[in-house]
């Protein structure tokens, strides 16, 4: 199997983040069970899910459905290991690149039942990515863009590129395969609720009870082996905080959807609770709205970044297991290809701030409010519901900004609500992740480009919820996609993280750390380290111990 060129297994290991911490710290470890196993069992997730976030199972809009419940039952071509920093074959066996990198051929894995007990083949592959083609809304990473078809050819998938695009089998980690059978029939994906879904995953769809709880059953037939439970059941929470008080209680074996950090000292200090953690690629951002007249002004955007002090939202709100984002938007996983300008440390500074906005005709009313020209620099701000780590940091933003003489007006959404405003543009600053493909080129453009976002009012395609348009950008990241020189891509990717931080498109705070709480020789044993512990081969591992 000839490699894809980014292959990041180096830089994407983080020390301190790759293993379960325990009260007597980080171990490195392996986190095996030693209890003795008993046949059967239950695992029991605490997830801060909605009952609107289950009217549909969608896996081609996991930004609309609670994307816990899909990863259980569907599965992607590739895996990616955040915990060793490695691209991992999941349905596919393995791939191959032409020289040319404009063909990449997939072998898919042999011997995959979907959970309906039919067969899985490549013909499911080329249909699911070529409905993407047909409803342009759910390709969400503009692929169809670079691919030119996808066809099933026996045991494999060929992939047809118009121009090369090494990074091509790591956006396959973000998109789950459908059984065609199945989904041929329904007129529209975009539209498709799924009520009963069927993947090929290692637990399947058992039952649901409005706004309680979700019951999967074990999938005997799993391609890696039957898991040893017999079940997951979901617990339904309406915050991070109810779903950290149940694991506190003992009522739920893991968390998973959000652990408000400001329990983790709490969780460490009970016998047998570990915390997993690794990197992620997941910024959390305060979202500028770029269509704003007011926002629109440098001025106001590097005004603002100069009041955030990000220092104090890492160690107070997420208790310092968080990793700084520079403003160049390339987490620090990626190493070398970080530019310079965002390495360096970001600087709080409200008095260079003011200044800022003073030179600029901005001038304070007698509310200590800037204005100019009889316009108020007024803000409308949106953050999560019920995560308290979230509103404490909005807190603390607004603070800032008001310290400086930016007036913010809190504003309050659910999961569903903040994604829907994200993707419309119906905000002026929103505090919320991103995640992305495990690649530097996907980082970037899914987020920056302009094809990759949409006027206020209309879906973004793309992860450009900024509403950043900038024609060099735009030029660089069209090189980028098919440059197989690695030097240049550096100094391709050095220089849009340049514009990047000066042109201030969002406001950084921090690209998150997975976490995962569980108890260990309590209820479950057969935890893994060498992987994230819930990921398809940790689920099949976790047994019931007396």
């Amino acid at each position: 199997m000839k490699k894809s060129l980014f292959l990041f297994c180096a830089v994407l290991l983080l020390a301190g983040f790759s293993g379960p911490l325990s009260a007597k710290g980080n171990s490195q470890g392996a986190a095996a069970g030693q209890g003795t196993p008993v046949s059967g069992g239950t695992l029991i997730i605490g997830d801060r899910v909605l009952d609107t976030q289950l009217a549909a199972k969608n896996p081609f809009l996991p930004q609309n459905t609670d994307e816990t419940i899909i990863q259980f039952m569907y599965e992607p071509l590739f895996y990616f290991n955040y915990v060793q920093g490695t691209l991992e074959p999941e349905l596919a066996s393995g791939y191959e690149w032409s020289s040319d990198y404009k063909t990449l051929t997939i072998t898919v894995r042999s011997g995959v039942q979907w959970h309906d007990g039919r067969p899985f083949t490549a013909e499911d592959v080329a249909f699911t990515y070529n409905t993407l083609k047909k409803e342009p809304v759910l390709d969400r990473y503009s692929l169809w863009n670079k691919l030119s078809s996808v066809t099933a050819q026996g045991d494999q998938v060929v992939f047809s590129l118009s121009q090369p695009f090494p990074s091509l089998p790591y956006y396959t980690n973000s998109i789950y395969i459908v059984p065609k059978h199945i989904w041929e029939a329904w007129p529209s994906a975009a539209e498709a609720l799924n009520q009963v879904p069927v993947g090929t995953g290692p637990f399947k769809w058992e039952s649901y009870r409005t706004g309680t709880d979700v019951q999967l059953s074990a999938n005997k037939s799993y391609w890696y082996g039957a898991p040893k439970l017999d079940r997951i059941l979901i617990q339904m929470y309406t915050s991070s905080a109810n779903s950290a008080l149940a694991f506190l209680r003992g009522d739920v074996d893991t968390i998973i959807g959000g652990l408000s950090s400001q329990y983790i000292p709490q969780i460490l200090q009970r016998p047998n609770a570990k915390i997993q953690m690794y990197s992620s690629l997941f910024n959390f951002v305060v979202s500028i709205n770029l269509e704003n007249e007011l926002l629109s002004d440098i001025n106001v955007r590097k005004a603002m970044r100069l009041a955030m002090n990000v220092e104090e939202i890492n160690t107070r709100g997420e208790y310092g297991t968080a990793v700084a984002l520079g403003p160049g938007w390339l987490p620090f996983i990626f190493g070398d290809l970080v530019s310079e300008s965002s390495k360096k440390p970001l600087v709080f500074d409200p008095a260079a701030a003011q200044k800022i906005l003073t030179d600029a005709g901005y001038t304070k009313g007698q509310d200590g409010i800037f204005q100019k020209n009889g316009k108020r620099l007024s803000f409308t701000y949106h953050n999560a519901s019920g995560s308290p780590s979230q509103q404490m940091q909005a807190g603390m933003i607004q603070q800032y900004l008001l310290g400086i003489g930016i007036e913010i007006i809190p504003r309050q959404a659910t999961a569903p609500e903040l994604v829907q405003l994200h993707r419309t543009g119906r905000f002026n600053l929103l505090q919320t992740g991103t995640v992305f493909p495990p690649d530097p080129f996907a980082s970037l453009n899914t987020s920056f480009h302009s094809s990759m976002t949409a006027p206020t009012g209309q879906a973004a395609v793309g992860n450009n919820f900024f509403r950043f348009r900038n024609r060099e950008v735009d030029s660089l990241l069209d090189q980028a996609a098919s440059e197989t020189d690695q030097a240049k891509q550096q100094q391709i990717y050095h220089r849009i993280q340049d514009i990047l931080v000066e042109e201030v498109p969002f406001l950084p705070m921090y690209t998150t750390t997975g976490k995962s709480p569980y108890y260990e020789n309590v209820r479950l044993g057969g935890f893994i380290s060498d992987a994230p512990v819930f990921c398809y081969r940790g689920l099949t591992q976790l047994y019931q111990i007396k």
